[in-house]
């Protein structure tokens, strides 16, 4: 049962295919191709309910045996993973019906949906690759195929990183075969044996995951990423995507020895995001790249809890993230792309209802007011930190309700006007409030606390934050240059990753 939830995008994915080559009618391709796209979306859903209720399951495809077969499982680790992607793919559908030209971008977003779904329910790394690959390679066509200027350059970028990173993360499944005769997750972890070649794989994975999830300092393709794709396909990116992602380092620290000193430079690489993240956002005129900016920060927060040892604190961030980033790419983007504009001088919400309160309860939940979704998850994150940790977790807070600020002062402005597709949207903001009273019904007067500190905080130096320079890590003009230099810093943090993991 299980893997359906691949099987059915898949099969829709191909279906769309065939009918854009083969139906010759227009009228009938206009016809079948919503159809089956939405099928392909919606399916997982059946699936999902009809396993959820015998959780935690288990399955061996084929009845082969777990030292040779796929085996795949739907639990604790990866519920919450695979319900926030059916969730976020199902609004992408309705939102995007009769948005795009052909069925081409149909049946990439299907395919990038069995992708993901692929990769979560994985209990075997290789398999888990293959499908991250599928997920990734979806993503660099979605980005490509956008209409905005310099829209390839960025899939460009994105696609020599991200490969760049799987060669090395191949290379490490490798090792870990070498030295465990196995790449199931259970049967790793049972021979998984301290060594130094065991160390370097570790280094090399957990640095290989981060580049791909846009963590800072390797998030340099991630901004134009985002920001550049079409507002569907930023939604994906940012909502889901990177996620895998995060779930492979989950499964790793799951089957892998990893040293206190790895865990601790996870822990400094966290907070770095997070507060590059916020200079990022605050920084930035336009506001799909301020919600990119965003992306390395929150990715910050779900690294910190994966490094601090709150996993299920990591899981449920997690699924706030895909929820709330979701929404707000779309709610925005729907703004975008009715008024003409991305620039926040010029954007406005004012004059639409549905828009005003879209952007105001996903920006509660992005900022982890509770009883919004995103709160549960901090909470759990916040347990786990002490002393010095506490305090840059407040501040991380104080700075993440800033930049949301920020967003609403210039969207709340006066500004240009256009029709704007907000049900979908306004869906997602409604979920994020239904989920934070199921996991959390609880009010914390301190985010309110917080919020109106980051409020009086923005009025007092928001003519300092409008004179900043938007904020962007590019070492070289030339982009041939620039991919040079980034590459310079990735293997140089590969190589560190690799030092520490072998400290004790």
């Amino acid at each position: 049962m299980i893997p359906l939830l691949v099987a059915l995008p898949l099969l829709f994915a191909f279906l769309l295919v065939l009918v854009d080559i083969l139906v010759r009618s227009r009228r009938y391709k206009a016809r079948l191709t919503p159809a089956l796209y939405l099928l392909g979306s919606l399916l997982p859903w059946s699936v999902l309910l009809a396993s959820c209720r015998d959780m935690p399951l288990d399955e061996m495809v084929g009845g082969w045996t777990r030292a040779g077969g796929i085996e795949v499982a739907l639990d604790g680790y990866s519920f919450y993973f695979i319900l926030g992607t059916v969730i976020l793919f199902s609004a992408v559908s309705l939102y995007t019906i009769g948005r795009f030209r052909a069925g081409k971008e149909y049946s990439v977003i299907l395919l990038m949906e069995a992708g993901v779904l692929g990769a979560f329910i994985s209990r075997d790394l290789f398999n888990y690759y293959i499908y991250m690959e599928i997920a990734s390679v979806s993503a660099f066509v979605l980005t490509a195929l956008s209409d905005e200027k310099g829209a390839k350059k960025a899939a460009f970028r994105y696609l020599i990183f991200s490969l760049t990173a799987s060669y090395l993360f191949i290379f490490a499944l490798g090792i870990i075969y070498l030295k465990t005769g196995y790449l199931n997750l259970e049967l790793v972890r049972q021979n998984a044996v301290p060594s130094k070649e065991i160390s370097t794989a570790v280094g090399i994975a957990f640095s290989a995951l981060l580049l791909k999830a846009g963590i800072f300092p390797l998030h340099f393709w991630l901004p134009d990423a985002h920001s550049k794709a079409s507002t569907p396909a930023s939604a994906l990116l940012s909502g889901v995507v990177v996620k895998v992602s995060v779930y492979g380092m989950i499964l790793l620290l799951y089957a892998l020895p990893v040293t206190a000193a790895l865990r601790r430079a996870l822990l400094i690489v966290a907070f770095a995001s997070i507060f590059a993240g916020i200079v990022g956002a605050l920084s930035q005129r336009n506001a799909k790249r301020l919600l990119a900016y965003s992306t390395v920060s929150q990715l910050g927060y779900i690294l910190l809890g994966i490094s601090s040892g709150s996993i299920y604190g990591a899981i449920y961030y997690s699924f706030a993230h895909m929820l709330f980033k979701g929404g707000l790419f779309l709610g925005i983007g729907s703004l975008a792309d009715a008024q003409g504009t991305k620039n926040l001088d010029e954007l406005s919400y004012r004059g639409s209802r549905g828009a005003t309160a879209t952007v105001v309860l996903l920006s509660l939940a992005l900022t982890g007011t509770a009883p919004f979704v995103g709160a549960y998850g901090k909470k759990l994150i916040l347990a786990h930190l002490t002393g010095i940790g506490s305090f840059l977790f407040y501040t991380a807070a104080l700075g993440t309700m800033a930049y949301a600020v920020k967003l609403n002062y210039h969207l709340a402005a006066p500004g240009r006007r256009g029709s704007i597709r907000t049900a979908v949207p306004l869906t997602l903001a409604a979920l994020t409030l239904a989920f934070g009273l199921y996991l959390n019904p609880v009010l914390n007067p301190m985010d309110w606390l917080l919020l109106i500190l980051a409020l009086g905080m923005f009025l007092t130096l928001r003519k300092t934050l409008s004179g900043l320079k938007p904020f962007s890590f590019r070492p070289a003009e030339e982009f041939g240059r620039e991919i040079n230099m980034h590459m310079t810093i990735f293997f140089l943090f590969v190589l560190g990753m690799m030092l520490i993991q072998r400290l004790q």
